[in-house]
């Protein structure tokens, strides 16, 4: 085990409390996971404009970042979910882009050490995919009692990144675990995963021909590359996880160096926003005093320390497999951005292609068409039964930094089966 974070500061009982920003309101603060040790999860939940998550039935979307370790406050305020955004200067703005103008939104940092949640022991961290959604369940069952309202109604759950993996297996475990008696009963509808990170045996193989046709590399680069992905391929395949994510790793390393390190996740710009102040605002003791986080607590966009420990999962089949059973119960959209070379264009394809799902060669021959937003064109759109499969333009890893109505919009159709063409 690792531990992810040790405060001088822990809570010692749940600190959720009401909020009011700018007039949008809501609940927000820290779930208690293990009174002996202080391990708390962050939670922060804003009400749907002019509704009543006690009284009505608008949906719930509930949002987890990727990374894995990166908060979900990133998602919310920087890709125009949540009805604020924050400035340069680290001052709260309304978001003219925001999802509550029809559904009540939820957000969670998860993994521990991923924003405002943490784990104080060894014994509380987890690094694997299945073991951390078991806390994951446990939280959502704590939050349920609670407040049981919120779940009472249409739950969807969108994650982008390695969430493709985390928010498959949370979904699994509540389809399955609402049929045990005394569970609060969570009314999952639909998985929405952006940029996903799935399945390694797969989308870590086209990274050659994405830079080559991206034109990011050259001919010889581009077998080098092609090298690499053969070689990480068969440590995979022999279930050699940790020697595999470090072939990866450095061949991500080689790419960047070929590509004179344009930015992986969206390879239209050299460097990733830094978002300094969405990070001034979070770490202020009068944003934490509002939201119900201790003052001892610090708030970063990422956590390397998770990613890290994570690695051997990231190399794991498992998102392949749950796929298919969660498509014969609820809907699942797969969206990503055309700029993002670490969850490319032809994994994704592939991954899809890979599915053993009894309408696969449906969707696979179904119509892809164009889907517009403000007599715009903001990408493509194909769909067969529960699967849906959007490719966004002018977008890279998180879709919402650049495209933040079209990401919206392709929320909205999702959850209210508008129809894409």
């Amino acid at each position: 085990m690792f531990l992810i974070a040790l405060l001088t500061v822990f809570v010692q009982a749940n600190t959720d409390k009401p909020f009011n920003i700018l007039g949008f309101t809501g609940v927000a603060g820290e779930i208690l996971m293990n009174p002996l040790t202080g391990s708390s999860i962050f939670f922060w939940q804003f009400n749907s404009q002019n509704g009543n998550i006690t009284t009505d039935t608008r949906p719930l979307v509930i949002w987890t970042q990727g990374g894995p370790g990166c908060s979900s406050e990133l998602g919310m305020l920087a890709e125009g979910i949540s009805p604020i955004y924050i400035d340069d200067s680290g001052t709260p703005q309304p978001s003219s882009s925001t999802w509550i103008t029809r559904v009540h939104l939820l957000s969670i940092d998860f993994p521990y050490g991923a924003g405002f949640s943490y784990a104080s022991q060894y014994t509380d961290a987890m690094n694997t995919s299945v073991t951390a959604t078991n806390y994951l369940y446990s939280f959502l069952q704590t939050l349920g009692l609670k407040y049981p309202t919120w779940f009472q109604r249409d739950v969807y759950w969108f994650g982008e990144d390695y969430s493709g993996r985390f928010v498959p297996q949370i979904a699994s475990t509540i389809l399955q675990n609402n049929q045990i008696p005394g569970n609060i009963v969570i009314k999952l509808k639909g998985i929405a995963l952006g940029d996903p990170w799935l399945d390694a045996q797969y989308q870590t193989q086209y990274y050659d021909m994405s830079a080559f046709y991206m034109s990011l590399v050259n001919p010889q680069q581009q077998s080098i590359l092609l090298s690499a992905e053969q070689n990480i391929l068969t440590q995979i395949q022999a279930g050699n996880f940790s020697t595999a994510y470090s072939l990866f790793q450095l061949m991500i390393g080689q790419f960047e160096s070929f590509s004179d390190n344009v930015d992986i996740f969206d390879t239209r710009t050299y460097t990733m926003p830094t978002f300094s102040g969405l990070s001034s605002y979070l770490n202020s003791n009068s944003t934490k005093s509002m939201l119900g986080i201790p003052l001892g607590s610090t708030w970063q966009i990422c956590n390397p320390t998770v990613k890290a420990a994570f690695g051997n999962d990231s190399m794991i089949n498992s998102t392949s497999i749950l796929i298919p059973n969660l498509l014969s119960q609820i809907k699942v959209m797969i969206y990503h951005g055309e700029d993002d070379m670490y969850c490319n264009t032809p994994g994704l394809s592939h991954f899809l292609k890979s599915l053993n799902w009894p309408y696969i060669q449906n969707f696979m021959g179904s119509r892809r068409g164009t889907w517009s937003v403000m007599n715009n064109i903001a990408g493509y759109a194909q769909t067969y039964s529960n699967l849906t499969y959007i490719q966004v333009l002018d977008a890279g890893n998180q879709v919402g930094v650049k495209q933040p109505y079209a990401l919206r919009d392709l929320a909205f159709r999702f959850i209210f089966n508008q129809g894409w063409n």
